[in-house]
């Protein structure tokens, strides 16, 4: 999926601006999130998030946005080895009310389990939403909450829920 996606979306970063003139950004967001799964299993908990993100904004509605994805171990067990982690393509729907900006995103990720050296990769939809102020003209900071699943292989066996919350900084080129 990376080998299409990845060189489709720079693709599109590249020649768009001279078709339409939209604006490309790009971001991080740094938070926490966590693994729905029965109380005590390994792969659950909270853990640390990273997600940086691109993205190509047609208008001021409507953008395409890649992303990197990383959970982390889970902070309470430090010998536990399971890490979630994925790559990401989502459409972005956003509200501009004078400063403040808010979002939707809708997506599909190629989400990685890995627990005891063993790593599933599946696809799986993600949504999120978010808000924003614009502290400067392009500069925007808020906060995002999302959700998506994840399946782990052997021993955990099973798909669990995957949800993070983050403070998000995004600027406009």
């Amino acid at each position: 999926m990376r080998r299409i996606v990845v060189p489709w979306f720079v693709g599109l970063i590249l020649c768009a601006p001279a078709v339409c003139g939209a604006q490309v950004y790009g971001g991080a967001t740094v938070g926490a999130g966590g693994a729905h799964l029965p109380l005590g299993s390994q792969g659950g908990g909270f853990r640390g998030l990273l997600r940086l993100f691109g993205g190509y904004r047609f208008t001021k509605h409507l953008a395409a946005e890649a992303m990197t994805f990383d959970l982390g171990k889970p902070g309470d067990r430090p010998a536990d080895d399971t890490t979630i982690g994925a790559f990401a393509v989502a459409g972005v729907g956003s509200l501009p009310v004078r400063r403040w900006r808010f979002t939707g995103h809708l997506g599909v990720m190629s989400m990685d389990g890995r627990a005891l050296g063993l790593t599933t990769r599946t696809a799986q939809g993600m949504v999120a939403v978010g808000a924003g102020f614009d502290v400067v003209r392009k500069l925007t900071i808020g906060l995002e909450v999302g959700r998506s699943r994840v399946e782990f292989g052997a021993p955990i066996d099973r798909t669990a829920a995957v949800k993070w919350a983050g403070a998000i900084a995004a600027y406009r080129f």
